[in-house]
């Protein structure tokens, strides 16, 4: 009796010390954080906060104040450099240089965490196709997936490096299941189906966004992006709006919901809202400069030249902000026939950011038109015909007006048919009445300048599809 209580006690002792063991190497948690400075800690996971709700501003700030509680406390100034979207100079100099090299204090998560991210900064431009480099990501997402601090600045690396889009959808596809309610990753892959032209899967994304983060402003954006690509500007203003609602300085949503009003040619509510974005204090350079080529689009809209050569003259950004003019200088050009300045400001437009060669290269079927060079602008119409229905609706009516404008300076009407199909009703009623008024058939022209009424009457007068219309009927 007395030998199997020994051996009992000797279970339970065993087992009590296993049990030890078991909890001292598995189960002890992970240290994440090197500083000790609890206020500092407070600040940067207020910032990581804002970042995944994309309030720039406030994010920047919490940083700020989270290094000034503990300058060495490295994990602030990773997101500080990530979200300055600016060039390695004056601070941003100095917080590379306060990461440059790991110090003993630091945790193993943040070693790995500014390793990782110093690595991509210095082969940034060369990233594309680092199968290694991709697969060091996974591996750290697969360590610290339940930390969402690492997704704002891990997944932008993570897409530069792959580049595929179906590999990227894959994989974002296996992350969602495993984390349905992670919001960067179902934004992202909301962006990447809606840069594949799947839109449903895109809306069905940015929905759910909406249903898991309804006060964020956000998602509302996300799926106001989705409407505006679609050519819907009523339905997407509606969701800038309501994104403007819960957060009124949130730049993207100002700034594309007067894309959306120049369109519906409410003119006015779209210069009040750019007044009001000029006027708006920003760290950022570039939100600032951002609001002139809009300006230049709103002047156009209004044919009104005295104001686009005024800005056109006074608009004078520093040279490394320099491609922002070139939207305003080619609005400018086209409304005065100024082969000279369009060639000049296209030119330009090759040595800028990839959103300008877009807005602008369309233009380059009316520098050979001026030139009387038909056989090449021929052969440019052609090649964009080819992938017509795969661009976003904004770039579809840039190249049908330009497409259009051509063929009616050389009266060949019946080329202008095909691309009709790929238009929204008011678009297409547009481009028809330019036809029937290039004819100087009277009746069909005012047959559709009342249409265009019918779906401009909401916009201001002087907006150029409904001052034409009205001058038709006149």
């Amino acid at each position: 009796m007395k030998r199997k209580s020994f051996a009992i006690s000797v279970l339970i002792i065993s087992l009590a010390f296993i049990s030890y063991w078991g909890i001292q190497k598995f189960g002890k948690k992970e240290i994440l954080y090197s500083t000790k400075n609890q206020k500092a800690l407070k600040h940067y996971k207020s910032g990581v906060n804002y970042t995944l709700m994309y309030y720039i501003k406030e994010a920047k700030r919490e940083f700020n104040l989270s290094i000034k509680e503990d300058p060495d406390f490295p994990l602030p100034y990773i997101y500080l450099i990530s979200l300055s979207m600016g060039p390695k100079e004056g601070k941003i100099a100095e917080y590379y240089k306060k990461i440059a090299v790991p110090k003993q204090e630091w945790t193993n998560f943040e070693k790995e965490f500014i390793s990782i991210f110093m690595e991509f900064t210095s082969k940034r431009e060369n990233i594309k196709g680092d199968k290694k480099f991709a697969k060091k990501l996974e591996n750290f997402i697969n360590r610290y997936a339940d930390k969402v601090e690492i997704y704002p600045i891990v997944l932008p690396m993570y897409q530069s490096a792959v580049g595929d889009k179906n590999k990227l959808i894959e994989y974002y596809s296996y992350l969602h299941k495993k984390f349905p309610n992670n919001t960067q990753i179902l934004n992202r892959l909301g962006y990447l189906y809606l840069e594949k032209r799947d839109y449903k899967n895109a809306e069905n994304c940015f929905k759910k966004y909406i249903f898991i983060e309804p006060e964020n402003a956000n998602p509302y954006d996300s799926i106001a992006d989705l409407y505006f690509s679609l050519g819907d500007y009523k339905k997407a203003a509606e969701k800038y709006k309501k994104a403007l609602e819960i957060k009124p300085d949130f730049f993207n949503s100002q700034i594309k919901i007067s894309f959306c009003y120049v369109y519906m040619g409410k003119l006015k509510l779209a210069e009040k809202i750019l007044d009001k974005i000029a006027k708006q204090p920003s760290e950022i350079p570039y939100l600032k400069y951002s609001v002139y080529p809009l300006k230049a689009y709103v002047y156009y809209s209004e044919r009104n030249i005295d104001k686009l050569k005024q800005l056109h003259e006074n608009f004078n950004p520093p040279e490394k902000y320099r491609c922002f003019k070139v939207p305003v200088s080619v609005n400018y050009a086209i409304l005065t026939k100024n082969k000279k300045l369009l060639s000049k400001a296209l030119k330009e437009a090759e040595k800028c950011h990839q959103f300008i060669k877009d807005m602008v290269t369309p233009l380059k079927i009316l520098e050979l038109q001026w030139e009387g060079n038909y056989k090449e602008a021929e052969k440019l119409i052609n090649n964009s015909l080819k992938n017509f229905n795969r661009l976003l609706y904004d770039k579809k009516i840039i190249f049908a007006n330009i497409i259009t404008n051509y063929y009616i300076s050389t009266k060949h009407y019946g080329k202008i048919k095909p691309i009709l199909k790929y238009l929204k009703p008011e678009d297409k009623v547009y481009i028809e009445f330019l036809i029937a008024k290039a004819r100087k058939d009277n009746k069909s022209c005012k047959e559709f300048a009342k249409k265009l009424l019918e779906y401009y009457n909401e916009s201001d007068d002087n907006f150029y599809k409904k001052k034409e219309a009205l001058e038709c009927l006149k």
